[in-house]
């Protein structure tokens, strides 16, 4: 990890801010980092860069956890965020629609890649498999086709109903 990289600090609040509005920029800066991590990954995800989504997991974590962190703390200060001025809130208020947007189109670019890659394991496992009946054959014994290699004393005993 180089050291740009690394997730930034918060910006330092105003010298004048109350501690209700330094979390609610906390908060604020944990979403736009976020955001633009998710808008980063789903760019790499759209570009198939399997490579530079792998050196983002950590970040992501990291940035997740940070963005945990903020929500949290400012949960438990519920009567200094409804104190906080109207813009600050306002801009809390887009920021945080915003953030759902980038959150949910991330989401489901990374659903859709999971879908792919699931569909080309089905794939080589469904033709592996075909691959292994063509090699072993059929032979024809008795009048029914059974597969080479087959045995009687591999098949289970049939239930029979003795009652009658």
């Amino acid at each position: 990890m180089t050291p740009s990289d690394t997730p930034s600090l918060p910006p330092p609040a105003p010298a004048m801010a109350s501690p209700a509005e330094a979390r609610a920029l906390s908060l604020i800066a944990a979403m736009e980092r976020l955001m633009a991590l998710y808008q980063e990954e789903t760019a790499l995800l759209k570009k198939r860069d399997i490579k530079a989504m792998l050196a983002l997991v950590e970040r992501k974590h990291l940035l997740t956890k940070s963005y945990e962190d903020a929500v949290r703390i400012i949960s438990l200060d519920m009567v200094g965020l409804r104190a906080l001025n109207p813009e600050l809130k306002a801009r809390m208020k887009s920021l945080a629609e915003l953030f759902h947007k980038e959150s949910m189109e991330n989401a489901t670019t990374l659903r859709a890649a999971a879908a792919v890659a699931q569909s080309v394991v089905n794939i080589m496992v469904n033709t592996i498999n075909k691959q292994r009946n063509q090699e072993q054959g059929y032979v024809a014994k008795h009048g029914a086709a059974r597969p080479a290699g087959y045995r009687r004393a591999g098949i289970p005993p049939l239930a029979v109903n003795q009652c009658l």
